[in-house]
C-alpha cells in the first residue's frame, strides 16, 4: 500500500472527474475481453479500485487484491499463461510501477497479454518533485509492446469519452497481438486529478457501443502471404521444439524432441539426449528451444541444414548465427526412412533406460532428479505442472516424460525463478478445476515466498500444492562450468558456495504457517502419498522433500558415461548414427 501523505485532499469536480475517467476506462477494458484484475491497494488508483470492486460485486469481472505489485504482476502473468486470456493489474502512482517490471519481462518473451493499468498523477505535477511523482512511462519502455498514456483531457465530455475508449481499444489490441506484432505486455497509464473516492457509490459515465461491445473493433490480422519453404523428409530429418510450438504443423512421422511445456497432443517424443549422439541431415525448429544446451551446438553442425518455422512477429531469431532458413510456410515432402526413425528410437530407448537405472540406484543420496522422476509417476490426467526455472523443468525433461492428459506450464520467457508462487497461485485461481501442482528449488521458493500471502478478504486457491525439492541452495550451479570440481580446489576456499551454492537459513515449516497454508516433510518414497494428502486439504499445501546438492552432477557423470559405454560396445552397423558427444 503506498499512501500519499501530507497531500491536502482534493474535492469538488475533481474527484467526480477521477471517477468518471475510472469508470470509463475500467468499462472499456471489461468490454474489450479483461475479465480478470489484480488490484494493489494504493492512493492515486483508489478511484480504479472503487470501479472495480462496485463491478466485481456485480459480477462483472473477477477482483484480486494484492499488496505487493511484483506478487500481483506474476499472478496475473500465471492466469493470462494459463487461460490464454488477458489479465489486468492495477497500481498506484511511483515506485509501485517499477514493481512489474519482473513480470513484464517475462510476459514480453512468453507472449503473454498482461494489461498493466498504472494511475497517475496529473500531468501539471510531473517534474515539481511532489511525492510518487516520477516518469513512470519509461519504467518499462524496454519490455512492454505499448505505453498508452491516456488523454481526453479539457476536450468535451462525449469526445473524452470518445478519445478515452479509443486507446484503451488500440492498447488491448496491440496486447492481443491484432496489431504490431506478436501478443505481449502493454501498459495503460491513466493520469487521475484525484485519488478520491467517488462522492456517490455508482457513478453516472458516457456510454459506451451498444450490444456491449468496445469502441473500436480490431480483427485478428490477416497472416501475411509467404513462400513455401519445402522440407524434404526423405533426408535425416529432426524436430527441435520449444517453448510456445505448435507440433500441429509438423507429420507425425517426423522424429521429435520436445521441452515440456510443449503440448504433444499423445505424440511420442525423443529424449533431449539423443541431439548428443544422433547425426541428422537437417534440423527443423519450432518455438523458442532455450532448455538444452545440446541445440545450440547441433544447430552449429556446418554440415547440418537448419530451417526456423516462424510466423514472422517475432523479434528475435533463436540461434540466428546458425539458422539457415527462416520460413512461415513449411511443406513436408517425401517420406521420414524408417531406418532412421528406428535408429532413433532405440537410441532414446537406450537413454532412458540408463536413467531409469540411475534412478532406481538408491545407494546414493537422491537429488532433485529422483523427485522428477516420482513426480512424474504421480500425476493424474487433468493435472497442471507448473515448473519453476533451473534445475525443476531440466530433471522432467531428463528423467521421464509427461503423463498424457496433464498440461506443462513454465515461465520460460526469460526463465528466471521469480515470481514461480504467485504464477502457480494464478494458475491456480484461473483453473479451479484442476490441481496445480508446482515443482521448485528451495531458492525459488525463498525468492517468491511472499507470493503465498494473500488477505482475510481475497479468494485463495484450494488446488495448489507446491512441491519444494530442497537441496540447499542453487543446483543448478553444480552442473554448469561453475560446478567443475577444479572450482572447489582449497584455492577458491568457500567462493563456490557463497556465490553460486547460496544455501539460506530458512525454516520452511514455520514460514507456511506464518501464511497460512499447509507444509509437510516428506521422503521420497513418501512423495506420493503425501501429494494424495495435501489434494484433499482443500488449501495451499507445501510438501518438502530434502535432497543432495553436491551429487547431482555425479549422477550426470554416471548416466552418461553408462551410455558411452553401451554405445562403444555395440557393433558397428547399429552405430550409424555417427555420434557427436557433448
Amino acid at each position: 500500500m503506498r499512501p500519499e501523505g501530507g497531500i491536502r485532499p482534493e474535492a469538488g469536480p475533481t474527484t467526480d472527474q477521477a471517477a468518471l475517467v475510472a469508470a470509463v476506462v475500467v468499462d472499456e477494458l471489461v468490454r474489450g475481453g479483461v475479465r480478470t484484475f489484480l488490484y494493489c491497494p494504493g492512493s492515486r488508483n483508489g478511484p480504479l479500485g472503487f470501479e472495480l470492486s462496485r463491478r466485481a460485486e456485480a459480477g462483472e469481472l473477477r477482483l484480486h487484491v494484492r499488496l505487493d505489485e511484483r506478487s500481483a504482476a506474476f499472478v496475473a502473468l500465471g492466469m493470462a499463461k494459463s487461460t490464454g486470456a488477458p489479465v489486468a493489474v492495477v497500481t498506484t502512482s511511483g515506485s509501485a510501477v517499477a514493481n512489474l517490471a519482473p513480470a513484464a519481462a517475462e510476459a514480453d518473451y512468453a507472449r503473454i497479454p498482461l494489461v498493466l493499468v498504472t494511475a497517475n498523477r496529473p500531468p501539471q505535477v510531473l517534474g515539481t518533485g511532489a511525492s510518487q511523482t516520477v516518469d513512470q512511462t519509461r519504467y518499462l519502455l524496454g519490455q512492454v509492446r505499448h505505453v498508452q498514456v491516456l488523454g481526453g483531457g479539457g476536450e468535451p465530455p462525449e469526445q473524452a469519452n470518445a478519445t478515452l475508449r479509443s486507446q484503451v481499444c488500440r492498447a488491448l489490441a496491440i496486447a492481443a497481438g491484432r496489431l504490431m506484432g506478436a501478443p505481449g505486455p502493454v501498459q495503460i497509464d491513466v493520469p487521475l486529478p484525484s485519488g478520491l473516492p467517488p462522492s456517490a457509490r455508482r457513478i453516472r459515465f458516457p456510454k459506451g457501443r451498444p450490444q456491449g461491445g468496445p469502441w473500436t473493433r480490431i480483427p485478428a490480422r490477416t497472416p501475411r502471404r509467404t513462400t513455401a519453404h519445402r522440407i524434404d523428409l526423405t533426408r535425416r530429418t529432426l524436430v527441435v521444439a520449444g517453448d510456445g510450438a505448435d507440433l500441429t504443423r509438423i507429420p507425425e512421422q517426423v522424429p521429435c524432441i520436445a521441452e515440456p511445456t510443449v503440448p504433444t497432443g499423445g505424440r511420442t517424443v525423443l529424449h533431449p539426449w539423443v541431439l548428443d549422439y544422433a547425426r541428422p541431415e537437417q534440423l527443423v525448429v519450432l518455438g523458442r528451444p532455450t532448455l538444452h544446451r545440446n541445440v545450440s551446438r547441433a544447430l552449429a553442425r556446418p554440415d547440418t541444414t537448419t530451417v526456423l518455422v516462424s510466423d514472422g512477429d517475432d523479434d528475435w531469431v533463436y540461434a540466428a548465427p546458425s539458422i539457415d532458413t527462416v520460413t512461415a510456410q513449411p511443406v513436408f515432402t517425401g517420406e521420414t526412412p524408417r531406418s532412421w526413425t528406428g535408429e532413433l528410437t532405440h537410441l532414446d530407448e537406450v537413454i532412458r533406460d540408463h536413467w531409469s537405472r540411475a534412478l532406481h540406484h538408491r545407494a546414493r543420496p537422491l537429488t532433485g532428479a529422483d523427485v522428477a522422476a516420482t513426480l512424474l509417476s504421480a500425476l493424474r490426467p487433468g493435472d497442471i505442472l507448473w515448473l519453476g526455472a533451473s534445475n525443476p523443468i531440466r530433471d522432467v525433461s531428463l528423467t521421464g516424460t509427461v503423463p498424457h492428459g496433464v498440461q506443462v506450464l513454465s515461465s520460460r520467457g526469460v526463465a528466471g525463478i521469480d515470481g514461480n508462487i504467485s504464477s502457480a497461485v494464478g494458475a491456480a485461481l484461473a483453473s479451479p478445476s484442476a490441481t496445480v501442482i508446482a515443482l521448485i528449488g528451495d531458492l525459488t521458493f525463498a525468492h517468491d515466498a511472499s507470493g503465498l500471502m494473500s488477505g482475510h478478504l481475497e479468494q485463495v486457491p484450494d488446488n495448489l500444492v507446491v512441491v519444494v525439492s530442497n537441496d540447499a541452495g542453487g543446483g543448478i550451479f553444480e552442473l554448469l562450468e561453475q560446478g567443475h570440481p577444479a572450482y572447489r580446489h582449497h584455492e577458491f576456499g568457500d567462493t563456490f558456495e557463497r556465490i553460486y551454492g547460496t544455501p539460506q537459513h530458512i525454516d520452511i515449516a514455520p514460514l507456511c504457517q506464518a501464511y497460512g497454508v499447509s507444509h509437510r516433510k516428506a521422503h521420497l518414497e513418501a512423495l506420493p502419498d503425501s501429494l494424495d494428502k495435501a489434494r484433499a486439504e482443500n488449501r495451499i499445501a507445501v510438501v518438502e522433500v530434502p535432497v543432495a546438492r553436491t551429487t547431482l552432477r555425479d549422477v550426470h557423470t554416471a548416466v552418461r558415461h553408462s551410455i558411452d559405454a553401451t554405445w562403444d560396445a555395440a557393433p558397428a552397423a547399429a552405430r550409424s548414427l555417427e555420434p557427436s558427444r557433448a
